[in-house]
């Protein structure tokens, strides 16, 4: 096994809207080099149909996003991120939208849909039903302006290298198949889900739990396994991929059928087809 030739300061595993948004962070203080095992637009991130939650219409306040965002985590939530998540948000969105991201508008003002376990109309779109491949679109070109920030499709790392008790670098599969190893002074894993451990999912297929089994085989300890993201509403077609009805159809005043055609939701929960998703 060969040493790669560039030997960046930060190594970025994964490049969906979590890995490129730390790119863009760390360039600040040296190299980095993000890795893709596929290329860029087969991630979780641009397959993301859904909206973007942020409380930033006239109607809506910080606090009753924390919440929503409380009562749907079933009392499961860490307190303190669910608060950083909130009290983040308007910025961040901020941000993208400086940075390029096109949200929908009604005229010149942002518009606001609602989806599942949201008691306001807080759910930025762009696109229509396209949000997670505008903001990887955005965050790539905003990466693109960086110097420091390298990209690279069809490199699956397979390993963490840990001396010493600290993690110093990786292995990985070139997009030649050849075996290498890449040193660096960080390694940040932003690998996405592990969905196609199942076999209804609509996960793409590049979500195969990589991070996490590098983590483990490294010693780091992993917890919360059962979180798996899931989506509750998908067609179901005999020999045909899972294919993803959206949230926001819900949103908009779609309802939940059963076989016999009947509505079943508002017998389970008062917010019917909005009921969060462990419901």
């Amino acid at each position: 096994m060969k040493s790669a030739p560039f030997q960046p300061a930060f190594l970025v595993i994964g490049a969906g809207v979590a890995g490129l948004r730390a790119a863009v962070e760390l360039a600040s203080a040296g190299t980095v080099l993000v890795l893709a095992k596929r290329e860029l637009t087969e991630s979780n991130t641009h397959w993301a149909q859904g909206g973007i939650a942020a409380a930033l219409s006239d109607e809506d306040e910080i606090s009753l996003h924390l919440q929503d965002t409380l009562q749907a985590g079933d009392g499961l939530c860490n307190p303190e991120a669910a608060s950083v998540l909130v009290e983040d948000a308007p910025e961040r969105i901020d941000e993208l939208i400086q940075w390029g991201t096109e949200f929908d508008r009604q005229g010149t003002k942002l518009t606001f849909g609602r989806e599942g376990a949201h008691s306001r109309n807080r759910i930025l779109h762009a696109h229509g039903d396209s949000t997670g491949r505008e903001i990887l679109r955005a965050l790539y070109a905003k990466s693109k302006t960086l110097k420091n920030i390298s990209v690279r499709e069809f490199e699956f790392s397979t390993d963490l290298i840990v001396e010493d008790g600290r993690v110093c670098g990786i292995d990985l599969i070139n997009e030649r198949g050849e075996k290498q190893q890449m040193s660096a002074s960080a390694v940040l894993l932003a690998t996405g889900g592990m969905g196609q451990l199942y076999r209804n999912t609509t996960n793409p297929a590049v979500a195969t739990g990589d991070g996490v089994a590098m983590a483990y085989r490294a010693g780091a300890e992993v917890s919360d396994m059962e979180f798996i993201q899931f989506h509750p509403t998908a067609l179901y077609l005999k020999n045909a991929p899972r294919f993803l009805l959206s949230e926001a159809l819900r949103g908009e005043g779609a309802y939940l059928r059963n076989i016999e055609l009947h509505r079943f939701m508002p017998k389970y929960h008062p917010m019917g087809e909005l009921a969060p998703r462990d419901w």
